[in-house]
């Protein structure tokens, strides 16, 4: 019990000498290596963060510290990955405008030239929350799919599809159709395609429609559509009688009707690369 009582106070104590203010000043691009770092990693463990400073900080004009600022928020508000806290926070129109945000190609987590690791994976942690509120960011997703930035368009589009938005589905099909193809970017098919099943019946006349120019792999993945949102597998001997349209996933029988199973997007920085 002395113990237990002793750590507690020293967490206390240590949690009451830290500025907040300057924890969030400090995700902000400086030349002090690992400032940033540090201040997410102890933002993330103090049991009472400073949730209106780092609101404020989503309208900084430093790229940095909005996103990481982004970061902090969404993992009190969804703390899948932190079992000992509570959600905690709320999500506003600014919060999801910088998560679009972060959806561009950008220096997060690692920046090749300066040789900086931040720990905060903008892009495919703000594709996951995004997916849980992609209703309510609908306009923005949609924005972000007519994006100049490859990686972004593509996340916004999958994000509206596995968020089953389907009055989206002729805006994002367009992206998502020619990842089906057979190219240089590794998983982008097993992705797309499942999104693409999410928008529903919707999205069958933009399937239909890419069916006469498509390539072999692409054909087979669009037959496999159209065959799993007219007649839904229902049965484990209907979902693997579909495995002879699969080519691209060897973990699901179904890779339209069945989600990735992989937890990474590291194949997203292929975008814009493959052909």
């Amino acid at each position: 019990m002395v113990v237990v009582l002793a750590g507690a106070f020293g967490r206390a104590h240590a949690q009451s000498s830290v500025d907040s203010g300057s924890l969030v000043e400090s995700l902000h691009s400086d030349d002090v290596r690992w400032n940033a770092s540090r201040a997410m990693w102890t933002l993330r463990e103090m049991e009472d963060p400073p949730i209106d400073e780092l609101e404020r900080a989503l309208d900084s004009d430093d790229w940095q510290q909005r996103q990481l600022a982004a970061c902090a928020l969404w993992r009190r508000i969804h703390p899948w990955a932190l079992a000992e806290h509570e959600a905690e926070g709320r999500v506003t129109r600014r919060l999801l405008e910088v998560t679009v945000e972060g959806l561009r190609h950008d220096a997060l987590p690692y920046d090749p030239v300066t040789g900086r690791y931040t720990g905060a994976y903008n892009g495919a942690e703000g594709f996951r929350v995004l997916v849980l509120h992609a209703h309510e960011a609908r306009e923005l997703l949609e924005a972000g799919v007519g994006s100049d930035d490859t990686q972004q368009q593509l996340l916004c589009a999958m994000a509206l599809g596995f968020g089953g938005v389907s009055a989206s589905a002729g805006v994002a099909a367009p992206v998502l159709l020619p990842h089906l193809r057979d190219n240089d970017i590794p998983e982008d098919a097993k992705w797309c395609v499942h999104a693409l099943y999410g928008f529903g019946r919707a999205v069958l006349p933009a399937v239909l429609e890419a069916i006469p120019g498509a390539d072999e792999q692409q054909r087979q993945l669009l037959r496999l559509l159209v065959l799993d949102l007219e007649s839904p597998p229902v049965t484990r001997e209907q979902l693997e009688r579909r495995a002879r349209f699969n080519t691209i996933a060897g973990s699901v029988f179904d890779p339209a009707y069945c989600p990735p199973r992989d937890e990474c997007l590291w194949w997203v920085r292929y975008v814009g690369q493959g052909s």
